[in-house]
């Protein structure tokens, strides 16, 4: 069976070119409902790529990639439209039309977050969503995404040198504590709060849910510490 790292030692002729980090985005990103942990390979690559322009060269590819592989999945769901009866479509047709502008802020949350999007992403495609809407609101979401990993790749890189790599293990528990906040959080209500309240509504709702997790994280705290 066909691993990642397989894959990886076939990309390596193509890293030079940045050929590497868009391929490996768009495949992983183009498989419907399977993630692959293909940001882990662009926090990897901070430590190849070490200048400022190769590592926005290195955001621009990565995200073009996987908004690429997005736009596949775009097109499976819109394949699938044609199975579907007339009266079904039109429904679709009128739900695209109500909610557009509450979907086209849902695709970039969806593409900016370790999210699973194929699931809004290919009903997206049985609707007939406007693909340059769809496009433009994937490729900024997953630019904000590869921006942060090679943010956070290049401060891994820094510490790594200045304190060696304990500094490893201190990133590896941030990491999971982010992606913890990132699951617990329900994102769909902070998406109503927007289309319902407008950027206000919907930045109270993210404070109220990073209270709520944060309470969770307590309260489960304070559990290990009583039965130790």
């Amino acid at each position: 069976m066909v691993g990642l790292s397989d894959i990886l030692e076939l990309l390596k002729p193509l890293e030079a070119s940045f050929l590497g980090p868009f391929i490996i985005s768009l495949v992983c990103n183009s498989i419907p409902f399977i993630s692959l942990p293909y940001l882990l390979v662009i926090i990897g690559l901070t430590f190849k790529y070490v200048t400022l322009q190769d590592r926005i060269l290195l955001i621009l590819s990565s995200a073009l990639g996987a908004t690429v592989g997005k736009v596949l999945i775009y097109f499976i769901g819109r394949g699938f439209s044609k199975l579907l009866s007339q009266k079904s479509r039109k429904n679709l047709e009128l739900f695209n039309k109500i909610a557009k502008k509450s979907l086209a802020l849902a695709i970039f949350v969806f593409a900016a977050l370790p999210l699973p999007d194929d699931v809004l992403y290919l009903p997206l495609g049985l609707t007939g969503f406007s693909l340059i809407t769809y496009f433009f609101s994937v490729f900024l979401g997953k630019l904000f995404l590869k921006s942060v990993a090679v943010f956070y790749g290049s401060l891994l890189t820094s510490l790594s040198e200045e304190l060696g790599y304990q500094a490893i293990p201190v990133f590896v528990i941030i990491s999971i504590v982010f992606s913890y906040y990132i699951i617990s959080i329900d994102w769909s209500k902070i998406v109503e709060a927007h289309v319902e309240g407008g950027l206000k509504s919907s930045v109270r709702c993210l404070i109220l849910e990073l209270s709520l997790v944060n309470k969770k994280i307590a309260g489960n705290l304070k559990k290990v510490v009583t039965r130790i």
